[in-house]
């Protein structure tokens, strides 16, 4: 594994607590900003706060987006997974025309299930790795285990098993690990 090059990776994160999550992105999106990567952010309001607060001393805004859930949620209910291949390789292009080198992507998972459903992030979840296959591009899924562990709320069995076969990569210990011996398939 390249550790230098993430573009195509599908990864997890599961983090316990704010505090936790924040630290852990913070140095996972320094990363993306030392290689001159556009970082698109999918969290809840107050999360992204808390984010933008620690990141605003290590660059300017212009590298940090937060996207709009609901206008992703619109994108994957009305075109097809060729579609938005089509529509991110050619928003890719203008990224790169500004001069990044590509996109991390960073989607909090249970806002996603809020914001839609369980079903909702489910069929999602499974069809990132098409998407983003062989473009200049990277995901990760951050999942809420504080959540699993105490009340499984929105992050439960079903949603954790899932991540774990859908996701080839995880953060841990501050740098990406290839999860061997999963299933990496729908």
């Amino acid at each position: 594994m390249d550790k230098n090059n993430i573009f195509g990776f599908h990864s997890s994160f599961y983090y316990f607590g704010l505090q936790h999550l924040v630290l852990n992105m913070y140095n996972y999106i320094k990363d993306g900003i030392d290689k001159n990567e556009k970082i698109y952010v999918c969290m809840a309001p107050g999360v992204y706060s808390e984010l933008i607060k620690y990141l605003s001393d290590i660059c300017g805004f212009s590298y940090i987006k937060n996207f709009n859930v609901h206008k992703m949620i619109d994108y994957y209910d009305k075109l097809d997974l060729t579609e938005i291949r089509t529509k991110l390789s050619k928003h890719i292009d203008e990224i790169i025309e500004n001069g990044y080198s590509g996109i991390r992507f960073i989607i909090q998972t249970d806002y996603v299930i809020l914001s839609s459903s369980r079903e909702y992030f489910i069929d999602f979840n499974r069809s990132i790795l098409y998407i983003i296959s062989g473009l200049k591009v990277s995901s990760m899924s951050l999942y809420d285990f504080e959540d699993y562990l105490k009340h499984k709320y929105i992050i439960d069995d079903e949603i954790i098993l899932e991540s774990y076969r859908v996701h080839p990569y995880r953060l841990y210990n501050g740098s990406l690990q290839n999860c061997c011996g999963l299933s990496h398939s729908k």
